[in-house]
This record gives structure tokens, sequence and C-alpha cells, in this order.
């Protein structure tokens, strides 16, 4: 039978999955006392170690609900993610991208990516447009430079979301600092297809 897996609460944050073995020497060394909140399969929901790890067994599951009195719970949009929610069209994407404006948690697929690179390509090319219209042809163009003011944050999100599916953290990013070398790595894992399993960073 295949070992159950465990999540557990750290200072608010869920930590996991770990699996019985794993549990059994944090629970050990102290990482997970008694009082610490644990979730599993087959549980409503969250509940002190001292009263479920001794039954421990079973099989893994997916990710379990943020631990209760955390202040800090999961977004709508990235309980949707968890139960495998991903956009495909242009319209829903980009809608999805700006609803999770500034969420660095989760995984995005190649189709939210993507979209949004379109939408954001296309909109400053139209700003740029009307600044030269309205403007003429200097270095005053305030529409595209507030354009891209906006979408600078949600664009960081979705690209660290997307590098999350891939199951690198988002702060490989930082490669888009090297000229040449930097950029193509980075399009590279910005293209290349996500996990089909559950990572670190949340269920496929």
């Amino acid at each position: 039978m295949a070992e159950k897996s465990w999540y557990y609460a750290e200072n608010g944050e869920r930590k996991g999955p770990v699996s019985e073995s794993e549990a059994a020497r944090l629970a050990q060394d102290g990482t997970i006392g008694p009082d610490t909140l644990v979730w599993s399969e087959g549980m409503q929901d969250w509940a002190k170690a001292a009263t479920v790890l001794p039954t421990l067994g079973g099989t893994p599951v997916a990710a379990p609900p943020p631990p209760p009195g955390s202040g800090q719970p999961l977004a709508a949009e990235f309980q949707n993610a968890e139960q495998g929610y991903h956009p495909n069209g242009f319209q829903d994407s980009v809608r999805t991208v700006f609803k999770r404006y500034a969420l660095f948690q989760g995984r995005s697929r190649r189709p939210e990516f993507w979209w949004f690179v379109l939408f954001s390509f296309i909109a400053n090319l139209v700003a740029s447009m009307v600044d030269l219209m309205l403007f003429g042809a200097n270095d005053f163009s305030p529409l595209s430079t507030l354009f891209s003011l906006a979408v600078l944050v949600p664009s960081l999100a979705v690209g660290a979301r997307r590098l999350h599916d891939t199951g690198r953290s988002g702060w490989w990013q930082l490669l888009g600092l090297i000229p040449i070398i930097g950029w193509i790595i980075l399009i590279i894992w910005l293209a290349k297809k996500g996990d089909e399993h559950p990572n670190e960073y949340g269920p496929a």
C-alpha cells in the first residue's frame, strides 16, 4: 500500500506534502508537535497532529485547504487552479491574469501566459501609435508608459506561475536581465510544457 501524503501548518503556512515516514521523522525532531495542524486524505478539515498521526495510512491526495487562522487565505483564483482550472482562450486568459494581478503562488499553463504576452504586445503597440499621433515623434509617450506600468506586476506574477508549472522558481525571471543568452533560456522554459503531476508549487 502506498504511503499517505500529509500536509502540516507552520507559522500559518502550508507545508508538504510529506510521506508517512517523513511525517514520523518530523514528529520525532519536533517540527511537527502535538498541537501542529495537519491534513490528509479523508479528513474534513485540519486537525491537531496528536489526534490523527497515530492513524497514518492510505494513499496520496490533492492539496488541502489553507490552514485555519493563517490570516492568509488563498485567493479564489488560486483555489480554482487547484481544482484544475486553466484558461485556454485569449479573453479568458487575459481576464484571469488580471484577476490574479499580484498572485505569485500556484501554476499557470502556457495558454494563460502566452495569450497575455500577445495582449500586452498588441496593447502597447496601439498605445505607442496613439502617443505618436497625439504627441509626435519624441520621447514623450505617456500612454505606453502608463500601460507598461499597469501590466508590470501581473506580467511578473504570471511569469512566476508559468515557471512554477515547469517546476522552477519564479526568481529565474531574473535571467531576463542577461541579454540574449538569458532571454533565450527564459523563452525555452516559458514555452516548455508544464508538469503533468503535482509539484512543489501546486497541483497539475
